[in-house]
Parts: structure tokens; C-alpha cells; sequence
């Protein structure tokens, strides 16, 4: 008699149209593609084979909204980028960014957000060299940390009330890097989808 009784109160719930957040907690995650120059700059100078432009990583956020306004706070793995002398790996750059930023939900739909986020970004590039392949000897390893700013925009969909898909494309600009002789600010554009649960 009770399972009789829940199914309409179910049926009424998912029922019910999901309105776009613009109020509440959330968390999310997601995979992540992201790219930069900084690693084929580095082998031009080396005279290295190649170097990845692009890699893959994830992200884990969360935040609070009131009224459309909000913070949030993040963690981004922005992917490992090989550099090649010959047909072996030689060099790495492994890239990571802790952020926290403002940001603003504003609701194109029932369902349906567009996100802007403006931030800080403490950033983390750490150089690796192999020395089986090349001599390291005026690249050492390194791990250069650096501030740097982090904008971008994105769509929200929320086909339930306790979860919304997102697409993100954001910039974090001027991530220090060091290699040797090989210094500079490289801007990184990240591109990404998440799953996102509301409280």
C-alpha cells in the first residue's frame, strides 16, 4: 500500500520542470582539454622533435550563488605536455591551477544558464628533464608557481533540480614557466564538460 502510494508522489517530482540555478551550492566535475604553446616554444629553442600542444586533465569545483551572484572555487589538472628529441620523450611540463573567482549565472530558459566567471588563478608548472635521452645539465628540473588571472563563460543545462551539465570555455593567462634558459608567460585556453550536482 505504501509503494502505491509513493509512485504518484515520485511521478509528481520529476514532474515538476527544473528552473535554471540561480540560487544554491554546487560541485562539480569534469574532463577537460587544454592548450598552450609553451612546450613547442621550448623544443624550437632545444632543437627538440616535437612538442604537444594539446593534452587532456579534469577539473573539480564548487560554489554558492545568491541571486545570480556567487563564488566558486576550483581545481584544474591542465594535462601533461611532452616534448619529443627523436622518437623519445626528453622533456615535461606537468601544469596545474587552483582558482577562485566570481561569477554570474544568468538564466536564458527554464532550464538553461549562461555562466561568467573573473578570477585568480595560483598556478603550478613543473619541468621535467630525462636524462637518459638528453643531458640535463643546463635544464634541471623545476617547478615555477605564479598568480595569474582566469576568465571565461559557459552554458548550464539543469534537466533535474539536483543536477545540471555544464560546458566551459575559459582562459588562465600568463602561467610562468621555467626551463633552463627557457623562460615565459604562456596563456592557457581550456575548453571542458562537467557534471554538476545542486544542493
Amino acid at each position: 500500500m505504501k509503494k502505491v502510494l509513493l509512485l504518484p508522489l515520485l511521478a509528481a517530482c520529476f514532474a515538476v520542470p527544473a528552473q535554471a540555478q540561480t540560487q544554491g551550492g554546487y560541485f562539480g566535475l569534469g574532463a577537460l582539454s587544454a592548450s598552450t604553446d609553451n612546450a613547442r616554444d621550448f623544443a624550437l629553442a632545444m632543437g627538440s622533435t616535437a612538442a604537444d600542444k594539446t593534452a587532456s586533465g579534469m577539473r573539480v569545483y564548487g560554489g554558492y550563488l545568491w541571486n545570480q551572484y556567487g563564488v566558486e572555487a576550483g581545481y584544474y589538472d591542465l594535462g601533461t605536455y611532452d616534448v619529443m628529441t627523436g622518437a623519445a620523450k626528453s622533456d615535461d611540463f606537468k601544469v596545474s591551477a587552483v582558482t577562485v573567482s566570481g561569477v554570474l549565472a544568468i538564466p536564458l530558459g527554464s532550464s538553461v544558464t549562461l555562466n561568467g566567471k573573473l578570477g585568480i588563478a595560483f598556478t603550478s608548472a613543473k619541468y621535467r628533464c630525462y636524462p637518459l635521452v638528453v643531458s640535463c645539465a643546463t635544464t634541471p628540473d623545476t617547478n615555477e608557481a605564479d598568480i595569474a588571472a582566469i576568465f571565461g563563460v559557459g552554458i548550464g543545462w539543469r534537466p533535474i533540480r539536483s543536477f545540471t551539465l555544464r560546458a566551459d570555455l575559459e582562459s588562465i593567462g600568463d602561467v610562468s614557466h621555467a626551463a633552463g634558459l627557457h623562460t615565459g608567460l604562456y596563456p592557457y585556453t581550456v575548453l571542458s564538460i562537467s557534471g554538476q550536482v545542486n544542493f
